[in-house]
């Protein structure tokens, strides 16, 4: 009797024992096939955000790409057009220095500082004074001819009357016919050239040059062209003559000072 009730608890605890693991076996297998759910889930979720966000992504290096590329180009070219500027301005410094060696009377060759803010002030501001020779009422060239004349001097500074300027006047005459007149700014690109009578024939194309009759300008400067001429309806004694001169005012950058 006493080994039948062993027995029996035997059995029964075998089976508790027994039960107890394939509950837990199933309960892990049932948590391992959970967190594989999980993770295959979320793999998903990742692979369908990279999809998603992989163009987004593309876009933005291709923006910055092309942001660099175009501060790349913007440098290119900046370079470029300061190649282009040292050449010009050799080109102008050389035909300088050939103008100076020309002119036994030179003081300086001076470069543009500033210019004159009035409308009708038609003037500029050299980087040239008292200090390296300059004085007032000198005669200031360019390789193409004249383009006005020293007003006021400092000690490392000068001031410049442009031709254009309706207060600036020379005495000229026809290069070919020798025909004398006075050249005056009129506070335009052109100017004009007075004093010629009806009788004096000028006509559009000939070249205008200093007399040297003022006692400020030495003769032979070149200063300009006849670009019109009108003898009909002026009425005075002389012919109204505008000279488009060979230096464009608007164009100085460097000059050269002679006595």
């Amino acid at each position: 009797m006493v080994r039948k009730k062993a027995l029996l608890l035997i059995v029964i605890i075998a089976a508790l024992v027994l039960m107890t693991y394939q509950g837990k076996k199933g309960k892990l297998e049932s948590l391992t096939s959970l967190d594989t759910l999980l993770h295959a889930t979320q793999n998903v979720v990742s692979s369908a955000t990279g999809s998603f966000m992989r163009p987004f992504r593309t876009m933005t290096l291709r923006e910055e790409e092309n942001i660099r590329l175009r501060n790349r180009i913007a440098e290119l070219l900046l370079e470029q057009s300061a190649q282009q500027e040292a050449v010009l301005e050799n080109k102008r410094l050389k035909d300088l220095l050939k103008l100076r060696e020309t002119h036994r009377t030179s003081v300086a060759s001076a470069r543009v500082i500033s210019r004159g803010i009035g409308y009708w002030e038609h003037t500029l501001v050299l980087d040239k004074g008292l200090e390296d020779g300059v004085g007032k009422d000198m005669t200031v060239i360019t390789p193409l001819g004249l383009a006005g004349k020293i007003i006021s001097v400092a000690k490392s500074y000068a001031t410049m009357l442009l031709i254009s300027d309706i207060n600036f006047s020379a005495a000229v005459r026809t290069r070919e016919s020798r025909l004398e007149g006075v050249v005056s700014g009129a506070g335009s690109r052109n100017c004009i050239l007075k004093y010629m009578p009806y009788e004096d024939e000028v006509k559009p194309g000939d070249v205008i040059v200093t007399s040297g009759l003022d006692a400020f300008f030495s003769q032979g400067i070149p200063v300009g062209y006849v670009s019109k001429v009108d003898t009909k309806g002026i009425g005075g004694n002389f012919q109204y003559i505008e000279i488009s001169p060979f230096q464009d005012a608007a164009k100085i950058e460097e000059v050269l000072i002679i006595r």
